[in-house]
């Protein structure tokens, strides 16, 4: 392993993405290598994201072969009281279902946030909610990402175990791998080791206040540090190896279709898993999850034929450095030395960003102002699936707050609200005031909105 190279690729990358810290860590034929780069330390902690639904998926794919879960029996035999506005889906989504994203739910994403504008819902509560959401499809129709069905999934399975999925997994993951420096959630992890979140707006790289993602249990709660990570991604890639009759080997077995839609490359399949994604690259079987929040990116990666795994975790959002990194580090172990990843993916990431910043400026319009507050209007509205929203004034200006956000509801030329969301995703949601009511297109695969009452 060219420690040397390694560690010419992570500067390069950390200076053409503009990343804070950098973590990288790689094992190959039995030599490991982990480093942190950056404003950070080697005990530095990064949340991991949704790298947390292959930990949630291990443990289940465990239960499953010890004989205390059955992967084709539906989420309503072990929780009666499982609910969803599709009825068929409410009888019949199983686990296999849940952990491959087949249940017609849209990712629901903003209702995270919304509920916790009077408190943060609990797991449970958090599960009841997402029996008011609206489905797009019908169960096994589409492959769609959905961090609240493993939210449920994860209630589900304290049901039967009888205890804290946290406390599963750490007695039965974390501690037989030694993974001391790996935590369930940031309540349990010492706050002041965790790295801090930046964004990076309008060519401006600034750091971002710390938000939890909620109880969604296995979906993304997740933190550990890099060397920590890479033990977890070598163990994964022993397992995909190992087993064959197991019920834990259908975890690296394609269970729903993935369209594969990255301008770059090029896989001919992608599929997903049960909490892992999968695809070709150059001939070879490539696995992985990647995972990012407000504030962070990580990424877990194994090439078993290669005797390959790796890592990268950041502080930044939304940044497509790890992915660069995953190819340049796959190429390396092939001895393919004709594509400059690092300068291929950040024009492609620029122009991705460009494009969605024009588009935005089309929906403004040629005038963006600030709607005034109308005292009638302002207080709680409520929805049951995503919980409240609030209309307050500032300066006369009407506001509205999502969880922990407070926006200004923003008109243009054609008389069209909206609120820009800046911080989580960067979009336009558009929203409608009424008597007593309002609604907000919270999700954009619905193309309706949602609407909440006046409380």
């Amino acid at each position: 392993m060219d420690n040397e190279k390694i560690n010419n690729f992570a500067e390069k990358v950390i200076k053409e993405f503009h990343l804070p810290s950098l973590g990288v860590g790689i094992y190959q034929h039995g030599e490991d290598f982990s480093h942190v780069y950056g404003d950070a330390k080697e005990d530095s902690l990064y949340p991991l994201a949704s790298i947390s639904k292959t930990f949630l998926a291990t443990a289940i794919c465990q239960l499953a072969d010890a004989g205390k879960i059955n992967l084709d029996e539906p989420l309503k035999k072990s929780w009666l009281d499982f609910k969803m506005v599709d009825k068929y889906v409410e009888e019949h989504l199983t686990w296999r279902d849940a952990l491959s994203h087949q249940s017609g739910l849209p990712a629901h994403d903003l209702m995270r946030f919304t509920n916790m504008n009077e408190h943060d819902l609990s797991l449970r509560e958090k599960a009841e909610h997402v029996g008011y959401l609206k489905p797009t499809h019908e169960l096994r129709q589409k492959m769609q990402y959905s961090n609240l069905i493993f939210a449920v999934t994860t209630y589900v399975m304290e049901q039967v175990i009888d205890e804290d999925y946290g406390t599963y997994e750490r007695e039965h993951l974390l501690k037989p791998l030694g993974m001391n420096d790996t935590y369930i959630n940031h309540h349990e992890a010492p706050f002041a080791k965790i790295t801090k979140p930046y964004i990076r707006d309008k060519d401006v790289t600034k750091e971002v206040p710390f938000i939890a993602p909620g109880k969604v249990g296995g979906a993304s709660s997740m933190i550990a540090t890099i060397s920590n990570l890479l033990t977890w991604a070598k163990f994964q890639l022993q397992t995909q190896k190992t087993t064959k009759n197991e019920v834990t080997a259908q975890r690296y077995l394609p269970q729903s279709i993935m369209l594969p839609n990255r301008a770059y490359g090029g896989a001919n399949f992608a599929a997903y898993g049960l909490g892992m994604m999968m695809e070709d690259y150059h001939g070879h079987k490539y696995f992985y999850h990647s995972g990012s929040y407000i504030g962070y990116c990580s990424f877990l990666g194994f090439v078993p034929d290669l005797d390959l795994a790796f890592v990268f975790t950041t502080n930044m959002d939304s940044t497509d450095a790890i992915f660069a990194l995953a190819y340049q580090t796959i190429d390396a172990a092939l001895s393919i030395n004709t594509v400059d990843w690092t300068t291929k993916v950040s024009k492609i990431m620029t122009a991705k960003i460009a494009n969605k910043e024009k588009k935005l400026n089309a929906v403004k319009g040629t005038i963006w102002n600030h709607v005034k507050a109308d005292t009638a209007q302002l207080g709680d509205y409520h929805n049951p699936g995503y919980g409240l929203v609030t209309l307050s004034a500032e300066d006369d200006n009407l506001m509205v707050t999502l969880g922990k956000w407070r926006y200004p509801v923003m008109i243009n030329n054609q008389g069209n609200m909206f609120i820009e969301e800046r911080l989580y995703e960067h979009e336009l949601l558009p929203i409608t005031l009424g008597n007593n009511v309002l609604t907000i297109l919270t999700e954009p695969a619905l193309k309706l909105p949602t609407e909440f009452e006046k409380v």
